[in-house]
């Protein structure tokens, strides 16, 4: 999220909690009254801080040029490039399978929905909403079969790499390519607080992908 947009959204936080501690001193003596109105203050306080804290945590890792997107000039590709940003860096699209896609979409319609209105953040309409949804599932990360070939590191590889997305294509990478893109998602995990391989489970999978790449 923008830094301007996570201040104004702090201050909005800080605003709500000195209306509430003034409302708690209106009372004789300056002794508290509580009443129905300190109890909805309380709960919006408190949503605020469950916002600010879920648009701190679990965002996108470094993201792409939109000239790197799939299809750049396409509907999709451009409202992706509208909307994204406000929050995050520019995901590409092959972050998430089709299948996930439609999750993570309503996942950030709504925080979208949530944002305060003094943070400006556009949201699509419906039709938008659709397009980038459409744009996402049919340029998603490739997948794997049912089946993953055999190999050493095959348990490792499906157990560690489903724990954040769908098991890619190992085909999707040259055999000499998968040790940067692994680096890459090793990065990912600890900026998301997922629990790291351990070296050897590191080493069983990076054997796993590039032997499996360099046989297809």
């Amino acid at each position: 999220m923008p830094a301007h947009a996570v201040g104004a959204l702090r201050l909005s936080l800080v605003a709500s909690t000195l209306v509430l501690a003034g409302s708690a001193c209106r009372g004789s003596g300056g002794v508290p009254a509580a009443s129905a109105a300190d109890t909805v203050s309380s709960a919006d306080a408190r949503s605020d801080a469950v916002l600010l804290a879920a648009v701190k945590i679990a965002m996108p890792p470094p993201g792409i040029a939109p000239g790197d997107l799939a299809e750049p000039a396409s509907p999709g590709a451009q409202l992706v490039g509208r909307y994204c940003p406000q929050c995050h860096a520019l995901p590409s699209s092959t972050m998430h399978s089709a299948t996930d896609w439609p999750r993570v979409v309503r996942r950030m319609w709504l925080r979208m929905d949530r944002m305060p209105d003094s943070l400006g953040i556009r949201t699509a309409n419906e039709g938008e909403r659709g397009t980038v949804l459409t744009y996402l599932m049919a340029n998603g990360l490739r997948v794997s079969g049912a089946d993953l070939p055999p190999g050493r590191g095959r348990e490792d590889f499906a157990i560690i790499c489903s724990r954040c997305h769908a098991l890619p294509d190992i085909k999707i990478h040259a055999s000499g390519d998968w040790p940067s893109v692994f680096m890459r998602m090793e990065r990912n995990m600890e900026r998301m607080n997922v629990s790291p391989p351990t070296q050897e489970q590191t080493g069983n999978i990076l054997m796993y992908l590039q032997e499996v790449a360099r046989t297809r």
